[in-house]
């Protein structure tokens, strides 16, 4: 942070102090229609590197300042194609830019990384979509995944369903497995390690590849969609150049008051009606000494006459006067700071280009004592032999990320094993010391074990921060290496090789002095009951849980590329080769008692006896075993072609192929070796001579068709088991069947079927693209039922299938030029998905249960329905006399709760739509002038539903504690006209809560539209002396997750977030080139 202020600091003391030792040269030019001399006002002319940028005046002409050295002149105008020069400063006379007006589109001059490619997409019979530098860099985010999200089609990130598993997807979901994430293609191999390892300051452009003639060249892991990213290279001929980044990004703590919990006030109430009715009598008297809350504590004082009625109702008035959600606020959470720097130093000569990136990211995360440190580094050289006709490639990527926890956050402050910490509690009193809260066993018997020589139990969580330190540490190295040898004309020989390796490794240390080990040591404490002495199977000292994982791959590859053209009409480029994959992972962890920090020493224990508890001598428990090991090996042959053919740049045809083998495959999947292909039409229709639609001169059509693939590491074809390391009441080591043995286990293919229209109108004002496509998922894995006798019941294989049908569109428009240019970029995407086969048939509580949550929960498959949808059971509101809640049986009004929820089938209950959006996109606008830029970025997301969390009664009746809709319940007659929510039940009923939480009163529509971003940013001009020091140098303001403009619930929910309220931030930051 200090940096950053430095770096603002210097700035802005250069605007008043030329900074000296620079020098530069002026470089004068003018920008003309290449056909009739016009000049071009308001075109933008670029100089790299640097990306110092000008506009034309009125008159076409331009200056600029440049340093010596070689660049690289960019002229943009709309409607003309793109023009540049090199050049080498200083000039010895002025320039004039000659640009063409644009015939073939946009497309010509955009290039496209497929992984084993790059290809103008004007050459592209598949779906693609680019993502430039530009735009990766105007999110300010650490995670490279999060700059995609609203600024590319088709692509989405998942906040509902399940989210851990799929936290990213293109175009749906194409698989029912677990393995549901795009491929990952990093400098043209595919990548094992995690998105957060990649530092998007490294990264140029990336390319989303959606189809099967985009994909089906990646086989048998392009299923879900490919992302392929190309890291920052240097550039030959051009002197080196330096460029810095910083910036800082504040984020908005979280908001305790956010969770709808129920108030200090309705807790208490609840406790004094459950007390008056004597059902905490059971856990006073239980000898276990289960805890009760300090309330329970002081009623049982006043009824035993120990203290006053008065003096109770003033003690108690004192708790319902606290809020732990305002003491975790204040305490526990906290401003989210994320410093972010970077530094590339870039050059080359004749023969050489280099590259050296590094990069530094700090970060103090949202909860008090947790951080995240990332350091990484980037290394690519470019060789160039023999005239030009060998070239090497090298590249050296390494982080290391380091994330460490204070081991207390608001989701380890419980009350016992069941519920959360009662809500009147506090953290600390008003000085700030803190306070002890009560937890697990009640407080009488604590001080009595401290008496009789046990550890002290009491449990004070703010002394609890930094007692148990907990410290994850990952190392990520790639080494890659290419030599591309030109054979002959047009036809060339190329070698990859890649090693990946990651070492990661988790720690947590408890110290002697935290609950955790003092609750531990004192439960096992052993009592002699002849001499009265202790003995403690768990020995007094730090408890060490660790865990390391490793793995690593190789990556080979061997292609041949040729490129030919004849007669001035025809093209041909055709690619072939083979590449082969090992990759190695091994988990193990464990556990250490009697861990000794300074020596690394620990003691042993006995995992095989079962000890009587403390607190209740008849209860025996294991100690706890964390020892565990796993290792698993991939293995990756495959063959792939790729070819396409062009004719007059007005026809298209491309062709792909690929065949995988792989030790997860059954043998007989493997010899028969089902290809995975692709092929693909464009057609440049306005090229035609009868096309005369002069309103759209651009018009292009493209159809592709083939098919993906998609793998589920977690099958074999061979038996596969678990194995627990000892069965409690045998004790002795067990194994547990997975899934029979499969030699027709094969991959999952998805056939893919798209059609796209590009165009642009005449005056390059308005272009766009619309794409339709339809993808059937086939050979899927899923559960299927298996005979019983068999001794499994269910079996896991090739036996599901599903569709996906929709669209994307992109419109660009350009709506101002000049002193003032406006551009705005509109993204729709609208989908389907449906279940087409699936065996084993869901309980049907299982589909209402999903989105219970709130967020869509996990899937179910239903055919004929998406993978992730909303259920619910019909719902007649309340009983006007006593406000409980009101179903359909048999197509009548029904409180008969157990014939409703066993009776519930797919034909009686409803089915609301997806838990996913059907149509999601956003719309960006971009202004520039005189060095300022605005962009403003609006999302949306339509078409879906989810299912809010209400008041449940069962686990308020049990002391649990529960939401906040318990205030606005029913009490009286008439309330039934003013809210939805049933009255409390007398003796509770679970199935009354069951058939409320899944009925459809509680589903609302998810459609909503957010102001997401804004970026403010001004680039210091180049034409004063102050600002000669920077080839190019901007300062930009960030701010994120800024307002809901509009959603369909009025609740208070986020249909995206839930209970969670999305935090805010703002980033201030720096661009600098020398």
């Amino acid at each position: 942070m200090r940096l950053l202020v430095a770096l603002f600091t210097v700035l802005l003391y250069t605007g008043a102090h030329e900074i000296c030792g620079q020098t530069t040269s002026p470089v004068n030019g003018s920008v003309v229609d290449i056909a009739s001399g016009q000049a071009l006002a308001g075109a933008m002319i670029t100089a790299e590197p640097g990306r110092i940028t000008v506009v034309a005046d009125k008159n076409g002409e331009f200056n600029l300042d440049l340093s010596p050295g070689s660049y690289v002149l960019t002229a943009q105008f709309l409607g003309y194609a793109t023009f540049k020069i090199q050049l080498r400063i200083p000039l010895e006379s002025s320039l004039t830019l000659q640009m063409s007006a644009l015939e073939l589109g946009l497309e010509e001059v955009q290039v496209l990384a497929t992984g084993y490619q790059e290809i103008p997409k004007s050459r592209a019979s598949g779906s693609f979509v680019s993502v430039d530098r530009e735009l990766i860099t105007r999110r300010v985010s650490t995670n490279l995944i999060d700059r995609l999200e609203d600024v590319t089609s088709g692509l989405i990130l998942n906040r509902t369903g399940d989210v851990g598993r799929d936290p990213i997807s293109i175009r749906g979901r194409s698989t029912l497995g677990r393995f549901s994430q795009p491929l990952i293609v990093i400098d043209n191999f595919p990548y094992d390690g995690s998105l957060e390892d990649i530092n998007p300051n490294d990264v140029e452009s990336i390319t989303v590849l959606r189809d099967a003639a985009a994909a089906s060249i990646w086989g048998a892991r392009a299923g879900n969609g490919v992302i392929v990213i190309t890291t920052k290279s240097g550039k030959p001929d051009l002197p080196t150049r330096v460029s810095f980044s910083a910036n800082s990004n504040w984020v908005a703590p979280p908001d305790a008051f956010w969770n709808p919990l129920l108030s200090p006030e309705d807790y208490i109430d609840v406790e004094r009606m459950l007390f008056n009715t004597g059902f905490f009598n059971a856990t006073e008297n239980n000898p276990s000494r289960p805890v009760l809350s300090p309330v329970v504590e002081t009623l049982i004082l006043a009824r035993d006459g120990k203290i006053s009625g008065a003096e109770a109702n003033g003690i108690i008035d004192n708790f319902s006067r606290n809020d732990l959600r305002r003491d975790i606020n204040k305490y526990l959470y906290q401003n989210q700071l994320n410093q972010q720097y970077s530094l590339g130093i870039a050059g080359g000569g004749k023969s050489h280009a280099y590259r050296v990136g590094f990069g530094l990211d700090e970060n103090q995360e949202n909860v008090v004592g947790d951080e995240n440190r990332r350091i990484s580094l980037n290394i690519k050289n470019d060789f160039s032999l023999m005239n030009d006709r060998l070239k090497i490639q090298t590249g050296l990527y390494g982080v290391k990320s380091t994330s460490t926890g204070a081991g207390v956050d608001p989701n380890s402050l419980q009350f016992n094993n069941a519920s959360y910490m009662y809500p009147y509690a506090r953290l600390a009193d008003d000085n700030g010391t803190p306070l002890a809260v009560e937890r697990d066993l009640r407080a009488g018997f604590k001080s009595q074990a401290l008496e009789s020589g046990l550890l002290e139990w009491t449990y004070v969580p703010l002394e609890e921060i930094g007692r148990s330190p907990q410290k994850s540490v990952r190392n990520d190295w790639r080494l890659n290496f290419g030599a591309n040898y030109q054979i002959l004309k047009g036809l060339s020989a190329a070698v990859q090789y890649q090693y990946w390796e990651n070492r990661s490794s988790n720690e947590t240390i408890y110290a002697e002095e935290s609950f955790f080990v003092r609750n531990l040591v004192n439960s096992f404490t052993q009592l002699n009951a002849t001499n009265g002495l202790l003995s403690y199977p768990i020995p007094k000292g730090s408890i060490y849980d660790w865990s390391n994982f490793n793995s690593g791959s190789h990556n080979g590859r061997i292609q041949l590329d040729y490129q030919k053209s004849w007669a001035d009409k025809w093209d041909l480029t055709m690619l072939g080769g083979t590449e082969i994959k090992s990759l190695a992972a091994v988990n193990l962890m464990g556990r250490y008692y009697g861990f000794n920090p300074e020596f690394y020493s620990s003691l042993p224990v006995n995992y095989q006896g079962q000890f009587s508890q403390y607190n209740n001598p008849f209860s025996a428990s294991l100690i706890p075993n964390r020892d565990g090991q796993s290792k698993t090996t991939d293995r990756f042959t495959s063959v792939f072609a790729n070819a396409a053919l062009s004719h007059q740049k007005r026809y298209l045809l491309t062709l792909s192929a690929r065949k995988d083998a792989s030790n997860l495959f059954g043998v007989a999947a493997n010899q028969k070796g089902v290809p995975l292909w692709s092929a693909g039409l464009g057609w440049t229709l306005s090229d035609e001579g009868f096309y005369n639609w002069n309103a759209l001169p651009y018009v292009r059509l493209r159809l592709s068709y083939g098919y993906n693939g998609n793998i589920d590491r977690s099958l074999s074809a061979f038996t596969t088991a678990t194995t627990v390391t000892f069965n409690p009441i045998t004790q002795i080591p067990y194994s547990r069947i997975v899934n029979p043995p499969n030699e027709n286990l094969r991959w999952e293919r998805i056939k893919i079927i798209n059609g796209g229209l590009d165009f642009e109108n005449k005056s390059g004002t308005l272009s766009g693209s619309l794409e339709v496509y339809r993808k059937a998922g086939i050979d899927l894995i899923g559960i299927a039922p298996f005979a019983p006798s068999t001794g499994i019941s269910l079996f896991t294989g090739n036996n599901a299938a599903t569709n996906t049908t929709g669209f994307d569109l992109n419109l660009e428009s350009f709506n101002l030029k000049g002193t003032w240019n406006w551009s705005a970029v509109f993204l729709l995407s609208g989908i389907r998905e449906e279940v087409r086969d699936y065996k084993n048939e869901v309980p049907v509580l299982n589909l209402l249960n999903n989105g219970a949550s709130g967020l869509g929960g996990t899937y179910f498959p239903v055919v004929g329905k998406p993978l992730f949808a909303i259920y619910s059971l019909p719902w007649e509101g309340l009983n006007p006399n006593t406000g409980a809640p009101v179903g359909i049986l048999d197509g009548e009004p029904s409180e008969d709760y157990r014939a409703i929820v066993t009776g519930a089938t797919l034909d009686n209950i409803i089915y609301h739509g997806p838990a996913r959006p059907s149509f999601f996109g956003s719309l960006r606008n971009n202004l520039t002038v005189r060095g300022f830029s605005l962009s403003v970025n609006i999302s949306y997301r339509l078409g879906y539903y989810f299912k809010r969390t209400s008041v449940e009664y069962d686990p308020i009746l049990l002391g649990r504690g529960g939401h906040s809709d318990y205030a606005l319940r029913w009490k009286n007659p008439g309330d039934e006209l003013i809210t939805q929510v049933p009255s409390m039940p007398s003796p509770r009923n679970t199935l009354r809560d069951l058939f409320y939480r899944n009925s459809s009163v509680l589903v609302e529509k998810g459609d909503h539209v957010r102001l997401q971003d804004i970026r403010l940013g001004y680039q210091l001009p180049q034409n004063r002396s102050w600002a000669k020091a920077f080839q190019r140098a901007e300062i930009f303001f960030y701010a994120n997750n800024l307002a809901m403009i509009w959603k369909a619930t009025d609740t208070d929910w986020d249909p995206d977030f839930g209970t969670f309220r999305p935090l805010r931030s703002l980033a201030l930051g720096v661009n600098l080139e020398f």
